[in-house]
């Protein structure tokens, strides 16, 4: 057991057996300067604050600057990793299925399982063969069509608050007599353009806002368009 250790669990010194230990141990500032940056090292001048203080002053706020920074990273990091574990369960996912209806099932239970997505949606423009109507054709005179104009207009991935109106349209929860999707991420699928769409919907409305990070999704249709591709053709996707 080191000292810092056994100081933790000396129990209710006193300001004397402090002052005891600190003259049996003259040394000890020296051999543990991080206890300088919580000690108030004040001298008696009145009101007049040093240059010293002042600068220990600036070096103390300095430092808890860089120690949140710090953790930030460390936040950053963890959530990183978790992004590129997920997207390695999907890729192996997308890589095993051998028909498209299979693969738009597992694809659906991976992301319920592991990323809180409620329902899921693909379509494309073109009919898809072997789908077992699983993948919706889009047309964009219908209800769906309409609700998926900005992600075809964009290109790239849009996250945001579900209408009553787009849950029905893409998910028939009126019809089923199910609750509305409250929140989504509507990300494009194709070759050579936007010819598709992939949506995952959440119940909550703080799954997928506006000013989330899209990089996520973008790698993720990328990686279904791909497997939709192996499975399909270019034809389907383009």
């Amino acid at each position: 057991m080191n000292e810092a250790e056994q100081q933790r669990q000396t129990p209710e010194l006193d300001a004397a057996d402090v002052a005891a230990y600190l003259e049996a141990h003259p040394d000890f500032l020296r051999r543990h300067p991080e206890v300088l940056e919580v000690l108030d090292t004040r001298h008696d001048s009145g009101n007049a604050v040093s240059l010293i203080e002042r600068q220990v002053g600036a070096l103390r706020a300095t430092n808890r600057q860089l120690q949140s920074r710090f953790n930030e990273l460390i936040e950053t990091a963890r959530d990183n990793e978790q992004r590129v574990v997920q997207l390695n369960r999907l890729a192996r996912v997308l890589v095993a299925a051998v028909a498209p209806a299979e693969l738009v099932r597992e694809l659906a239970y991976c992301l319920k399982q592991h990323l809180d997505v409620d329902h899921v949606y693909i379509g494309l423009e073109k009919p898809a063969d072997h789908a077992e109507g699983e993948i919706q054709v889009i047309d964009h005179d219908s209800p769906a069509g309409r609700a998926l104009t900005n992600v075809f207009r964009r290109g790239k991935p849009i996250c945001g608050p579900l209408s009553e109106e787009h849950s029905e349209a893409l998910f028939a929860t009126r019809t089923n007599d199910v609750p509305a999707l409250a929140s989504a991420a509507m990300i494009p699928l194709g070759i050579h353009g936007v010819h598709g769409a992939l949506v995952l919907a959440s119940r909550k409305p703080q799954r997928f806002v506006p000013d989330a990070g899209t990089l996520f999704l973008e790698l993720t249709g990328e990686l279904v368009t791909a497997a939709l591709r192996r499975l399909l053709g270019d034809d389907a996707l383009s």
